[in-house]
């Protein structure tokens, strides 16, 4: 491995994606809106966000899941049950990717939110290959 550069070690330049939901966001029992397909061998950082409006009210549990497996890192509980604050909740890995695969953020329950203005993003989904 050579010295650190602004694309990580190698010194090749990252590759990198953004998506995001704004205005609305609606996650079904078990999944994401989209998954995400991951197709390059890698070393990957994989950061997400979900901000829940103050009118929010929910208990879940959201992880990053590669295929069927739970990434360790990505878990967050989220105990939202009194409407009154905002909450974010947030998860990261670094993995290594040897063959392509599927990425999906879950919920282990079901939940629609709507922002609280217009244009407000509610969820993003940073994927990093280092």
């Amino acid at each position: 491995m050579g010295p650190p550069g602004p694309g990580g070690g190698t010194g090749s330049t990252p590759q990198f994606a953004m998506l995001y939901q704004a205005d609305a966001l609606t996650v079904p029992l078990g999944g994401g809106p989209v998954p995400v397909k991951l197709l390059q061998p890698g070393v990957y950082c994989i950061r997400y966000l979900v901000l829940f409006p103050v009118a929010a009210r929910l208990s879940t549990v959201l992880s990053l899941h590669l295929g069927e497996q739970c990434l360790p890192g990505s878990v967050c509980h989220v105990d939202k049950e009194n409407p009154g604050q905002p909450f974010t909740a947030a998860g990261q890995v670094i993995l290594n990717l040897e063959e392509p695969a599927q990425l999906t953020l879950q919920s282990d329950k079901g939940f629609s939110i709507a922002a609280a203005a217009e244009g407000d993003t509610l969820a993003s989904l940073m994927v990093i290959r280092l």
